[in-house]
């Protein structure tokens, strides 16, 4: 049996059981449980038409269109190349996602490796009409952010941003170098 065909054969029993303890067994509360009967098999069939089209769950950390979004997600970082001990600007986009959403962006920075140097600072934007915002945030971190931040260490530096609605929605990489 299908998992469609297993729930509506299970959904009575469970709505008899949900609508007898909110009616009681009388007569009267029939309609009540018929009604609860009747929306938890809406929202099964919902949930499965969704499901089937794959705009209910996100499959995955990306930024293609496999989450069910036309999204297109970048993180930038100006200028590119720095002096060690200065400090630099990290812009991260969103374009053609949910219009007037909030948004949470996290930027993670991690440094060359052995130089301990990994933080992330985390900020909130919100979509216009069209789907799109951007968000720049300088570097090192101002507080409040969470681990280190610096530009101390000379080498190669990784960024990325990685957006969330309620699920993550897409993600984003650059670098950019100390020298």
């Amino acid at each position: 049996m299908s998992f469609l065909g297993n729930m509506r054969a299970l959904a009575p029993r469970v709505t008899r059981l949900i609508g007898s303890a909110v009616a009681g067994p009388s007569k009267e509360g029939r309609w009540l449980r018929t009604s609860i009967t009747v929306t938890v098999l809406l929202i099964i069939a919902l949930a499965a038409a969704l499901s089937a089209s794959g705009s209910l769950f996100a499959t995955g950390l990306n930024n293609s269109t496999s989450v069910g979004l036309t999204n297109s997600v970048n993180v930038n970082a100006s200028p590119s190349n720095v002096v060690h001990g200065t400090s630099l600007s990290l812009t991260a986009k969103i374009t053609h996602s949910f219009p007037n959403a909030k948004i949470t962006v996290t930027i993670m920075v991690t440094g060359p490796g052995g130089s301990g140097i990994s933080g992330s600072k985390t900020v909130t934007v919100t979509t216009n009409p069209a789907g799109n915002a951007l968000v720049t945030v300088g570097y090192p971190f101002a507080q409040p952010f969470v681990g280190t931040a610096s530009t101390s260490a000379v080498g190669m530096y990784h960024v990325t941003a990685t957006f969330i609605l309620i699920y993550p929605i897409a993600t984003a990489s650059t670098t950019f170098t100390v020298r």
